[in-house]
């Protein structure tokens, strides 16, 4: 945990502690997702990616197993895999806490996953963000702002996605088991790439179709994404009791895997995306409720809940940022966000020519327990019991599960 509370080095990242104190910043120097997808490709006779290996000897000479699986639960961090798990296989096997990236939400650390970039590489930052001019969620692809009526998303995908995918590069066949509802988007169809997408329909036939692939010819790599334990968690929070209850029932499917995939010599990997908090309801600060504030925008807020981009009118910003401190500072951090470009927050490599723009002139980092938000005409106030995408150490630690046959 210490590595993920001090990841950065020199100026920059004094000056952002100084700003956000015991905050959590993604590790890119070998603690993190990004050096875990640097190791895998190597591992698997794919690219160099020009980023510093895993620092951990957790997947040294997986590339030896003839079927390597890396399963992603989307949001099971460190914290809840704990809290939710402790006598579970899954925990039995976790090898190393590592960090997600920054900012650590699905569109960012899924991407991350899929290409083996950094989110400065591939410029995915948020629920929603800014491209070109609408305010779109990149993954879903509709438009938040201005709102659309449905359609255009394949026109935002050939716009929006530039990071080659790594899967089909791997020096084996690469299959992704997906679920159904998202197996034939343009965002897994580009991820994709050239790899074979499987869909499946729930949790019991997404691991019915891994453990038919780990049972064909090999050698192969396997991805199987789950994500219904994040959906619980918006839903009902990192510690409802119904998040114990389907854990379980992951991990008692992950178990159930392990005799075939040891006939087979199939190693299997465990990784989340990016961990939750808790988010309680008389802690949502609405951003739009100051019209002096507010109105010093020249766009809606997008990012997330717990780390907003502001997109400020002209020669506003300094005033936008000293009003933010003064009227929200019990809420969140408000920094200029060619800082956080400048500390490498959002990873190593050559930075998306747009990257700047979508990040805005000033970012609202929710302090532990609150949330930021606005609402437009047509939507109502946004409410979810678990968050992620913040500086909490439970939103950015993550489990790196082993097991081997």
């Amino acid at each position: 945990m210490n590595r993920i509370l001090s990841l950065f080095r020199g100026a920059s990242m004094a000056d952002l502690s100084s700003l956000c104190p015991d905050a959590a910043w993604a590790d890119y120097q070998g603690g993190g997702l990004l050096n875990l997808m640097q190791t895998l490709s190597r591992e698997l006779g794919g690219p160099d990616l020009g980023h510093a290996p895993l620092a951990s000897a957790a997947l040294a000479g997986i590339g030896r197993h003839r079927h390597v699986c890396l399963i992603l639960i989307d949001g099971l961090g460190a914290a809840q895999l704990a809290s939710l798990g402790p006598d579970s296989r899954l925990r039995a096997h976790q090898r190393e806490t590592i960090s997600s990236v920054f900012p650590p939400t699905t569109a960012a650390a899924v991407t991350t996953v899929l290409t083996g970039s950094a989110p400065a590489e591939h410029g995915l930052i948020g629920w929603h963000q800014l491209h070109g001019e609408e305010i779109i969620a990149p993954l879903p692809l509709y438009a938040r702002y201005p709102a659309s009526r449905g359609g255009g998303e394949q026109r935002r995908a050939d716009t929006l996605y530039r990071a080659r995918p790594l899967f089909d590069r791997l020096g084996r066949p690469a299959f992704l088991y997906l679920p159904d509802f998202i197996a034939e988007s343009p965002c897994s169809r580009f991820h994709a790439g050239r790899a074979p997408r499987v869909a499946y329909g729930g949790l019991a036939d997404g691991f019915a179709q891994l453990a038919r692939g780990v049972n064909g010819a090999g050698p192969a790599f396997h991805y199987l994404y789950l994500p219904q334990l994040d959906t619980l968690m918006h839903e009902q929070g990192p510690d409802a009791a119904a998040a114990r209850a389907l854990l379980a029932e992951i991990d008692a499917h992950f178990a159930a895997l392990l005799p075939q995939a040891d006939a087979c010599d199939a190693a299997m990997v465990a990784i989340a995306d990016h961990g939750f908090v808790a988010a309680a309801p008389e802690c949502w600060a609405d951003v739009d409720a100051d019209a002096e504030l507010y109105g010093l925008l020249a766009l809606p807020l997008s990012g997330e809940t717990r780390l907003a981009y502001c997109h400020v009118k002209p020669a506003c910003a300094e005033r936008f940022l000293l009003l933010a401190r003064e009227r929200l500072g019990h809420a969140c951090w408000a920094v200029r966000s060619r800082d956080l470009l400048a500390a490498g927050a959002f990873g190593p490599g050559p930075q998306r020519p747009d990257l700047a723009r979508r990040c805005g002139d000033v970012t609202l980092i929710a302090k532990p327990g609150w949330n930021l938000r606005d609402t437009l005409p047509g939507e109502k106030p946004l409410r979810l019991a678990g968050v992620h995408a913040g500086v909490h150490p439970d939103e950015q630690a993550i489990p790196l599960i082993v097991r081997r046959p």
